[in-house]
């Protein structure tokens, strides 16, 4: 698991020049809209992901939010109905999932307004330094999410957990439209290591059929 930085999958896309300009004059609107292509993030606790792109005259740029990228030229969306949670910690993974790829997922966003948009990639977090101390919840089973990186269809890109999505599968996903059970957040921790019953054999057979040891 990567610490602090990450590469993605690049995203090839635009910048909204109002995240860029030094001065407010550099351009005539703030409406334009440059190319980009997104090849990282930063992931920094108390901070929503953080996205690394490049432009067309060569210059790198680092740290930029989610709602400063669009497909094609849209209205600038606000970022918190785009992420739900910042980043858990700073190790992070990216996973893109074969089964989920390019699949339409919905979510209802913060002001209950739906959304519909296509599966990229997904975000993970844990705490790898254990001579650190842990304080922060991305190993708490009650507390942590993933991120489910999305291609909106109006242009915007959102960052959404599982319990806020639905992935339409069109070949499994015969009941999509109706919630077959509600949905309860996993708190417990699980652990196949904790009974002595379990115990391998005191030798070199390690077998586990024995008998438990007082």
């Amino acid at each position: 698991m990567s610490y602090l930085n990450i590469s993605i999958p690049p995203i090839e896309c635009f910048v909204r020049s109002n995240f860029l300009q030094a001065r407010p004059d550099q351009f005539e609107s703030t409406d334009i809209y440059l190319p980009c292509v997104v090849f990282g993030l930063s992931s920094i606790s108390g901070n929503p992901p953080l996205f690394h792109f490049l432009m067309e005259d060569g210059g790198i740029w680092w740290r930029m939010p989610i709602h400063a990228f669009c497909k094609f030229p849209c209205p600038q969306d606000d970022l918190h109905q785009l992420v739900l949670w910042n980043s858990f910690s700073s190790y992070v993974s990216v996973t893109t999932f074969d089964f989920l790829k390019n699949k339409t997922i919905h979510y209802v966003d913060r002001s209950q307004r739906p959304r519909e948009g296509r599966y990229i990639f997904t975000l993970d977090w844990s705490h790898e330094d254990a001579s650190t101390p842990n304080v922060g919840f991305s190993e708490n089973p009650g507390q942590h999410k993933c991120g489910h990186v999305i291609e909106l269809t109006n242009g915007n890109y959102a960052i959404q957990p599982n319990n806020r999505i639905k992935l339409f599968e069109p070949s499994f996903c015969t009941k999509w439209k109706k919630d077959i059970i509600d949905r309860k957040i996993n708190a417990k921790v699980w652990n196949v290591e904790d009974k002595p019953r379990w115990m391998l054999s005191d030798n070199e057979d390690y077998n586990y059929e024995i008998e438990e040891k007082e």
